[in-house]
């Protein structure tokens, strides 16, 4: 079966502006979001995650110097092409114990519901949420897998 992964925002932008979760010069999530699609694999999203990219990607303060919105047009033009990306189509549905999911990652429930609806791999720089998925135990209930960015790229 062909891996699946969803890419939390932060990801992508770190791949668009070349850095990573610290803002030091980087190109582990920039290759990780070209590797995927080169290899094959599969970006998993729902209407949210997919409007978050949009947000995110295409405000001033988020483009690469040289690259402006390069990255949206990677991600569109790989939308475009068959198993490159799996939209659900709509917003994923809320999971029967998300309430345990921390107050700090209350705003990440959205991304955790993808995960847990898709059961594809999470790739994210959030460190506190990793944390607090693992801690509430909601990783290990639902069999998430949760990454790092440089994980997932080791892993690939």
């Amino acid at each position: 079966m062909t891996p699946r992964f969803i890419l939390d925002e932060n990801v992508v932008i770190c791949a668009q502006l070349g850095v990573d979760e610290r803002g030091e010069t980087s190109v582990v999530c920039v290759d990780l979001v070209r590797s995927i699609i080169d290899i094959c694999h599969t970006i998993v999203v729902d209407d949210n995650v997919w409007r978050r990219y949009e947000d995110q990607l295409y405000r001033p303060r988020n483009e690469h110097p040289q690259l402006g919105p390069h990255l949206m047009s990677v991600l569109w033009n790989a939308f475009q092409t068959a198993g490159k990306v799996e939209g659900l189509g709509r917003e994923a549905s809320p999971f029967h114990d998300e309430d345990a999911i921390p107050a700090g990652s209350k705003d990440d429930t959205f991304i955790v519901r993808l995960a847990v609806e898709s059961g594809a791999i999470l790739v994210t720089a959030d460190q506190p949420l990793r944390d607090d998925l693992h801690a509430s135990g909601i990783q290990s209930r639902h069999g998430l897998v949760v990454r790092a960015p440089v994980e997932a790229l080791a892993e690939l």
